[in-house]
């Protein structure tokens, strides 16, 4: 599960990754995009907690995907700082990482650019808690993009707590 944590934060930190149905939905970025409008104070990642241990069902709905990916797996006690550090080993560096409160959600903006020059910018939105159930909901614009339908994805990843491991 920590890969699958770590790759949906990814996708949300740095657009490398993280669904069922439920919460708020992003509207499709446009590649020069302003940064999603959030009247919250600043959030670091590495001050929030990460889930909470025990086993997770992340769900995750990519729309360049024939169908949703679900995975199940044990979570130990994790944070967002743990995640950058994963960032870091697979090559990803972000020239921009803004995240805000939204009320109770985290809306985020980052440019980050991976190994190969590949830019990457994405917008996100954290909704929920990290106890029981969250979603997280990004659209994303790579450029240059492996495969034309994949220039501009929306993703949204519903992780739920099924209980102790």
């Amino acid at each position: 599960m920590r890969i699958a944590v770590s790759l949906a934060l990814v996708a949300v930190l740095a657009a490398a990754c993280s669904k069922k149905e439920e919460t708020a939905k992003i509207e499709p970025a446009k590649p020069e995009a302003a940064a999603p409008a959030a009247t919250g104070p600043v959030v670091s990642p590495a001050d929030l907690d990460g889930p909470k241990p025990g086993k997770w069902r992340l769900t995750t709905v990519l729309s360049a995907a024939p169908k949703p990916v679900v995975v199940e797996s044990c979570v130990a006690q994790t944070s967002f700082k743990d995640m950058e550090a994963a960032k870091q080993q697979a090559g990803v560096t972000c020239a921009e990482q803004t995240y805000r409160r939204d009320g109770a959600d985290i809306v985020g903006h980052t440019v980050c650019t991976i190994q190969g020059g590949m830019k990457i910018t994405t917008d996100s939105r954290i909704s929920g808690d990290f106890n029981n159930r969250y979603t997280v909901d990004a659209t994303t614009v790579m450029d240059p993009a492996p495969t034309p339908t994949m220039k501009q994805t929306t993703m949204k990843m519903t992780a739920e707590r099924l209980g102790d491991c």
